[in-house]
């Protein structure tokens, strides 16, 4: 038997949500839906996007993404569009600004967390597409052009998400600031051509190498805007240099190793301290009892 590789499958598998997990999920995106649908009536698109739809959610660090997407002959600025919903939303939810979104942190006046952490995207769809632009509140632009059905499917069939999965666990774990939709591109890039990615332990060393060797000088564009959007100057120079040193740190740790414990080192599993524990407490939102119906997609 493979020891490591049994490991990491093993390790995969506790990342699943619970039954439980995705009930509440489904109730918080319900709620927050019908909620904007009683503000703007049916005119902006309401999808659930990100982590979810790729395939590539781990149970210990999750958010709900949320695209409100308004059509084309809308004649409001971006910034005059996400305000507005900014707006809507502060009416019932605590928000913090994110460079594209607003996420949603609890309910106002609650007397208790809730745990929402939801991430409520705005945008405009482009007249003829299902390309959109959105909102950036800071950077080098103002707005950026893409399209969530080119990102999902872009992760999505790539043959890269258990790796995807894997990498994310390694950063949460090992605090390393990478934008969850940038390190997906990462490992898609550094896997390309790989021919052996259902190989957990070669794939994950493959993508630390990676780290080690180029996301100092890193240089990712957006799939669905390629010359517009290179979505790596989002990153700062002090985050990408951690990173680096994060893979090259993991690298150096496991590369020819078949020791179960120098694997178990690099995520954290160590039965002195670790996430042994931490995989049994999620970090997504709490549990609510009676949730609403099915989401509108």
């Amino acid at each position: 038997m493979d020891t490591i590789n049994n490991y990491l499958k093993n390790l995969l598998a506790s990342q699943e949500l619970k039954p439980e997990q995705e009930q509440t999920l489904q109730a918080h995106k319900a709620e927050v839906t019908n909620f904007l649908r009683a503000e703007f009536g049916e005119d902006p698109k309401i999808k659930y996007a990100g982590s979810h739809e790729k395939g590539t959610m781990i149970r210990e660090n999750y958010d709900l993404d949320i695209v409100c997407y308004f059509p084309s002959t809308d004649t409001r600025s971006l910034k005059e569009i996400r305000d507005d919903v900014s707006s809507h939303l502060s009416k019932k939810y605590v928000l913090q600004d994110k460079a594209s979104a607003e996420r949603i942190m609890n309910l106002k006046d609650a007397s208790v967390p809730q745990g929402y952490h939801i991430d409520v995207v705005p945008g405009r769809f482009i007249e003829g597409s299902d390309d959109v632009f959105i909102h950036v509140a800071y950077g080098e632009k103002e707005r950026m052009q893409t399209n969530l059905k080119t990102h999902i499917k872009h992760i999505a069939e790539s043959g890269c998400v258990p790796v995807i999965r894997l990498v994310k666990v390694w950063a949460h774990r090992k605090n390393v600031h990478i934008k969850t939709f940038i390190l997906e591109l990462f490992v898609v890039e550094a896997l390309k051509g790989y021919q052996s990615k259902s190989d957990l332990k070669a794939s994950f060393l493959k993508v630390m190498e990676a780290f080690k060797e180029k996301f100092g000088n890193l240089q990712l564009v957006d799939p669905a805007n390629p010359t517009g959007n290179v979505v790596s100057r989002t990153i700062s120079s002090s985050d990408k240099t951690m990173a680096a040193s994060a893979g090259e740190e993991a690298f150096n740790q496991i590369n020819g190793s078949d020791d179960l414990s120098d694997w178990k080192e690099v995520f954290g599993d160590q039965n002195s301290g670790g996430y042994e524990s931490a995989r049994m407490t999620p970090t997504g939102p709490t549990i609510i009892s009676n949730p609403p119906g099915q989401w509108a997609q």
